[in-house]
């Protein structure tokens, strides 16, 4: 599917019809004769004109940059082709600097040492703190008001110290995943849907000779404390996060009952076995091969499962017991963000508004095709992605996905690859007994204060 094409430099027009408007205003007269009235008009029409007429061009010639590991992974293009259409929009190049993942961090940091760092840069959520205090990126919230942004596009922003720095375009859901074929040789007649139900579950799944629940708590890459552990207080309305932006771990009662949960599942023997040094990659390529009861996991994993022949379905992660209330589902996020050193942040931020809601701020065509492609969700507030050709599993989890509200609890926590591994550290000390909850919790706490 491709966008449409529209109106030639209406999106750049559009940008700059405020200013014209100021100025022909400040130009306009009192004079109340019917002479002076027809002049002031004529002359006001001839500014308009020739206001209209120097903003259709503004932009012609100018070239931004857009680094990223997108283009590669989108099977059709998209990105090229958005990039395509914005040029014929509005005169501006958008040239795709394209790079694996890790690759890309290296680019922009390096970049940024030298000054040649991109207009637009991708942002992964372990990087935007780190990203806003080193001045890579500039703050959206400043930039988003002196060009009149329409910030009611945008589904959510990620902010830094109250600022948005960071805007994501689309979110990858983790939902929980369970091969029903090892349900049913184990006796478990339906999905959990509580704590006690998932508990349960997992005691006749082990008894059946199968592994149950695996976390990735390996610290090469620490995310397992975030996407399950913090994924699992999500869905049940736990937050370490408060209102203000600060982190409450110490005496949070909450989720120490989410953390003496997992202790039980440890105790009983249904969280897999080598959990403390497994990587996400190998607890999907293990859940893959059919290994393990359940998984919290990427929605993108789906299609790779299916492929491999695993009767799988997909599920709202079991909340505690008695919780009634709307449930969070933990999402990783291709984010955007505009560096601080670009010498045209106006464009930059017109791109953005273009993959949000197209010339006129109504179509987020180019926001929905990139999401069906990825199997994600979008994070435009116009976008109306057409899952109807996807597997109903999918369909199963947007409508989760929309009956609660995106999260990711460690946006916003610097040094967050640091930080994970540490909180990690400190919950393999408690699941394997060496420490008691409390010590658990405030040795958490003081991983978040040590980067603060």
């Amino acid at each position: 599917m491709k966008m449409s094409k529209l109106m030639k430099k209406g999106l750049a027009i559009g940008l700059v019809g405020a200013m014209c408007f100021s100025l022909a205003a400040c130009g306009s007269s009192s004079d109340s004769s019917s002479d002076a009235a027809t002049d002031d008009t004529s002359a006001a029409a001839e500014t308009t004109d020739d206001s209209a007429s120097s903003s259709d061009t503004s932009y012609e010639g100018v070239t931004i940059e857009f680094q990223q590991w997108w283009a590669d992974e989108l099977t059709e293009d998209y990105l090229q082709e958005a990039c395509d259409a914005f040029y014929e929009e509005t005169g501006i190049t958008v040239e795709l600097l394209t790079a694996p993942w890790a690759d890309t961090k290296t680019a922009i940091t390096s970049g940024a040492a030298t000054g040649t760092v991109a207009d637009i840069v991708a942002v992964d959520s372990a990087w935007l703190v780190d990203f806003a205090d080193q001045g890579i990126i500039t703050n959206l919230s400043d930039l988003f008001e002196s060009t009149g942004f329409d910030t009611s596009l945008l589904a959510d922003q990620w902010e830094v110290d109250g600022s948005t720095y960071a805007v994501p375009l689309l979110n990858f859901g983790y939902p929980l995943y369970c091969n029903m074929d090892i349900l049913e040789a184990a006796g478990v007649e339906s999905i959990p849907t509580t704590w006690t139900e998932l508990a349960e579950a997992c005691e006749k799944i082990t008894a059946a000779g199968y592994e149950a629940f695996p976390i990735n708590l390996g610290t090469q890459s620490p995310n397992g404390i975030c996407n399950v552990v913090m994924g699992m207080a999500s869905a049940s309305g736990i937050t370490m996060k408060n209102d203000d932006g600060t982190y409450t771990l110490t005496e949070n009662t909450d989720v120490q009952a989410l953390l003496e949960y997992l202790k039980e599942l440890w105790d009983a023997g249904s969280i897999a076995s080598g959990a403390t040094t497994l990587e996400e990659s190998e607890m999907t390529s293990n859940f893959t091969a059919g290994n393990y009861a359940f998984c919290i996991a990427s929605m993108s994993m789906l299609s790779d499962y299916q492929a491999a022949g695993l009767n799988v379905e997909c599920a709202k992660i079991p909340v505690q017991d008695g919780y009634t209330g709307e449930s969070g589902m933990c999402v990783a996020s291709w984010a955007c963000g505009i560096s601080e050193s670009s010498e045209n942040k106006e464009a930059a931020a017109l791109f953005l508004s273009y993959l949000f809601g197209g010339s006129d701020g109504t179509d987020g065509q180019w926001c929905e095709v990139m999401a069906v492609d990825k199997s994600a969700f979008p994070a435009s507030t116009v976008a109306d992605p057409d899952y109807s050709a996807m597997d109903e599993q999918f369909n199963v989890v947007y409508e989760i996905y929309n009956e609660g509200y995106p999260e990711n609890q460690f946006i916003g926590i610097p040094e967050t690859e640091t930080v994970e591994t540490d909180m990690t550290n400190a919950l393999v000390q408690y699941l394997q007994g060496d420490i008691e909850v409390a010590d658990c919790l405030a040795a958490m706490q003081q991983a978040i204060d040590d980067v603060q």
